[in-house]
Formats: C-alpha cells, sequence, structure tokens
C-alpha cells in the first residue's frame, strides 16, 4: 500500500492541525536524537500518525512484511531534516513495527492500529488424509500468515506470506508412508499467534 507522503515545515503542520478538528483523534510522535517518543502508539483505523523530525539525520520506515507499509525516506534512503514532519494514514487494523534507517538496530517504534477482533484467527479446522497426502483445510476469520509443519517420516513445511479471509488448504503430497504430526501457526496483523494440532497416518 502507498504511503501518504508529507514533509512539512512543523509550523505549517500545526496550523493545519489547529484548523482542522479531523486531527483531534490524531497522533504524534517527536523524533529526537535516536528515539522515537512515544515508541508505542495506539489509533484506531482511519487515524493518522505524524512523526515530526525535531532532529536531523533519522527516518520512519515500517518494516516489511506488514500490511501497510511507509517510508518518510526517499528513493535514495536520504534522512530527513529538523523541522519537517511525515504522515501516514492507516487504513487495516494491526501492530505496525518501525525503524529509523540509519539506526535500525536500536530506534524502533510500534504503532497499534485498531482493536484485535478474533481470539482465535482460525475455524474449521480438518485433517485429511488422501493416499500419500495430506491436507489441512481451514477457514480463516481474519488475515494471517500461515505456517504448516509436519514431523515423522518426514520433516515438511509450508509457508503463506499473509492469507485473506476465507476458506484455505495445504496440502503436503508425495509422503513418505508412516506416522506423523503437524502444526499450523496462524499470526495475525497484531502478532498473535494461535496453533492447531493435528495427527496422522500415510499408509
Amino acid at each position: 500500500m502507498r504511503p501518504r507522503r508529507l514533509l512539512l515545515p512543523l509550523s505549517v503542520l500545526t496550523l493545519l492541525a489547529l484548523a482542522s478538528p479531523a486531527f483531534a483523534s490524531d497522533a504524534t510522535v517527536r523524533v529526537i536524537d535516536f528515539e522515537f517518543v512515544q515508541k508505542n502508539t495506539a489509533v484506531e483505523v482511519g487515524d493518522t500518525v505524524t512523526w515530526s523530525f525535531e532532529a536531523s539525520g533519522h527516518t520512519t520506515t515500517a518494516d516489511s512484511g506488514q500490511p501497510e507499509s511507509w517510508s518518510s525516506a526517499g528513493p535514495n534512503n536520504e534522512t530527513n531534516q529538523a523541522g519537517t514532519a511525515f504522515a501516514h494514514t492507516f487504513k487495516t487494523p494491526g501492530r505496525y513495527s518501525y525503524i529509523c534507517i540509519p539506526h535500525q538496530a536500536f530506534m524502533k517504534g510500534v504503532v497499534t492500529v485498531g482493536s484485535d477482533r478474533f481470539a482465535r484467527s482460525y475455524s474449521r479446522f480438518r485433517r485429511v488424509v488422501r493416499g500419500n497426502k495430506i491436507i489441512f483445510n481451514f477457514t480463516l476469520r481474519e488475515p494471517a500468515r500461515v505456517v504448516a509443519k509436519l514431523s515423522g517420516a518426514e520433516r515438511r513445511s509450508v509457508t503463506k506470506r499473509r492469507l485473506r479471509p476465507g476458506p484455505h488448504s495445504l496440502a503436503f503430497a508425495r509422503l513418505e508412508g508412516g506416522s506423523y504430526s503437524g502444526t499450523v501457526t496462524f499470526t495475525d496483523d497484531f502478532d498473535k499467534k494461535t496453533v492447531a494440532h493435528a495427527s496422522a497416518d500415510v499408509g
């Protein structure tokens, strides 16, 4: 998803915020030397987070593999100057981690958008054996990353980066005969994990 890039003097940003009541539920993160203040920010879907750069030489850049992405760095990963700001409006619930590119080893933050509606990401989990194939069928209640693993006569794994809600199947084909145990781990956009277990014999 394309970020909304906004690099403005802080004085202009302040005037805009005072002029519009829509900013009332939004949030501001101060970017000072080697720290995001505050490090953990909570907003609702549709809210905007603005990073105000009070020190030069930093960025706000989303970690990869999340439902939304943004970066205040340009195509050459240049850093932002003091007195500028960058804003991103969140449209998808979840937990978003981000970094400052030059100082990513220690300069990190998190934005939590909305709340996690589901205690468990999946429903209708079934294990099916057909010949030398094991199939895991399930329905996702929410988007999730999925990792399925088999152990036993063979070791196999399947990883799906982010599946949409709805019915899905993961199949392990051409298995050697023997007993197997399997786990399917579901990780939602809030980084909460739920696990389904199954066992099967393949003749």
